[in-house]
């Protein structure tokens, strides 16, 4: 009888140890889970910085080419034909 016990205490001792490393797991599962949230929502804060920062780049470009070097303001004026060739076209979109 004294074997089955020894191995009944030894099931018994395997059990509570997969119940605890299971809560560990459990718990660290958890915090990695709102470390991703915490991650994910700082990426997005960071993309709309760089997506501000870079629409300010543009227009800081767009205002040193209207009044920099012929060759700048040039394609400072191609790009405004552009964006106002595309603002009609959304227009154009919404009117339909």
């Amino acid at each position: 009888m004294s074997q089955i016990d020894a191995k009944i205490s030894s099931i018994e001792n395997l059990a509570n140890q997969l119940i605890t490393d299971h809560l560990v797991v459990k718990s660290e599962n958890q915090k990695l889970k709102e470390q991703i949230a915490l991650l994910k929502q700082s990426l997005d804060e960071q993309s709309q910085l760089l997506q501000k920062t870079q629409a300010e780049l543009q227009r800081v470009r767009l205002a040193r080419g209207l009044a920099g070097s012929p060759e700048e303001a040039s394609q400072a004026k191609a790009k405004l034909g552009s964006l106002m060739r595309e603002i009609d076209r959304c227009i154009a979109l919404l009117n339909e």
